[in-house]
């Protein structure tokens, strides 16, 4: 299936690692031209090397994701080196974890900035060359928890916040339609990611459980009895960026092994 996204540029944030590197590989393999943005200068190298090795075009900007001024510079230079932008993966490391009594005012404000203030940025510094080409695509990459709270881990922030960029994509979604740019948001499950297992490690060892037997009751919880990979993740965003999902909008698409038990 022909994508129709070759030749786009593509900013894809938080992309050196984990789920945020599938997609900037993902992209470059469509033909898109990608500007791959991260806080850590050997992961981005490396990501950019193996996009490049597999014929793809991609550069690497060092940023953090999180800071205004960072993500302006980034989308600058994508469109100084690359083009203007036509789709934007927001994708940042989630807030600190911790129950409700461990959560500080500063935390709370910390994690709104990182999962709204950030996205807001970001959708700021791009809209003007979305709208000048008629085209655009802005898919951020969230959690299933902004569907279905989790209950048993300690992420009260991650909750909270999470639920509100989705109700900033919804919002948005019906005020750029006009211009022919579409925004959705992923609702990721578990997916088999260096930060994935180092967070569930440290549960196990919080809950004086082995890793194995822990990891194994992760994949019980999961309808398809396993844990996810990153490409499978990965081309559903791609096809979100795709001319052919031009009439899919202010959707939250749950990719999580059908681990979500409620309905709407």
């Amino acid at each position: 299936m022909d994508l129709g996204i070759a030749g786009k540029v593509a900013v894809v944030s938080g992309g050196s690692k984990g789920l945020g590197r599938a997609v900037a590989e993902e992209l470059a393999r469509e033909g898109a031209l990608v500007a791959v943005a991260a806080r850590g200068r050997d992961a981005l190298d490396a990501t950019v090397a193996a996009i490049r090795r597999d014929g793809g075009s991609a550069i690497g900007v060092q940023a953090d994701l999180t800071v205004r001024e960072d993500i302006l510079r980034v989308v600058d230079t994508a469109r100084t080196e690359l083009g203007p932008v036509a789709i934007a993966v927001f994708n940042v490391y989630g807030p600190t974890h911790g129950r409700y009594e461990q959560v500080t005012d500063d935390a709370l404000r910390s994690a709104y900035n990182d999962m709204v203030m950030s996205l807001h940025w970001l959708t700021g510094a791009v809209l003007d060359d979305m709208k000048a080409a008629g085209w655009g695509r802005l898919v951020t990459l969230n959690s299933m928890a902004a569907k279905e709270v989790h209950r048993d881990l300690p992420l009260f922030t991650a909750n909270l916040t999470r639920s509100a960029a989705v109700s900033f994509n919804k919002t948005l979604s019906a005020e750029v339609a006009q211009h022919g740019i579409t925004v959705n948001t992923i609702g990721t499950g578990s997916f088999v990611t260096d930060r994935f297992s180092s967070y569930m490690k440290q549960q196990a060892a919080e809950r004086g459980i082995a890793y194995d037997a822990f990891d194994a009751m992760q994949s019980d919880i999961v309808p398809l009895g396993r844990i996810g990979y990153p490409e499978e993740m990965s081309a559903v965003v791609a096809f979100l960026c795709s001319a052919r999902a031009s009439f899919v909008t202010g959707q939250f698409v749950v990719v999580d092994g059908g681990q979500v038990r409620t309905v709407l």
